[in-house]
């Protein structure tokens, strides 16, 4: 091979470890689907804070039982995303 036209070892040596940086960067990632599960964990348990911080506000009756129900729908759902998904 004419010089100057192949790879030299140490272009060779920095392609294989810019390619193992890009393997570690995507490995460190979280994936799509998981980082949308989480996403939608942290609304459930914003929201629940809110219907607690509200409770302990609210001494209407009536709306103490709506926002009772709805803290137990949300504690319900946030059980059941809280359950680790199955690896496809």
């Amino acid at each position: 091979m004419a010089r100057g036209w192949g790879k030299s070892e140490e272009d060779l040596g920095a392609e294989k470890e810019h390619a193992r940086e890009a393997a570690d960067r995507a490995a460190a990632r979280p994936s799509r689907s998981h980082a949308e599960q989480m996403a939608r964990q942290r609304a459930l348990e914003l929201s629940l804070a809110r219907i607690e911080d509200l409770l302990g506000k609210t001494e209407n009756p009536a709306r103490r039982t709506a926002l009772e129900t709805a803290r137990a729908e949300l504690l319900e759902r946030l059980a059941s995303t809280a359950a680790p998904a199955t690896p496809r």
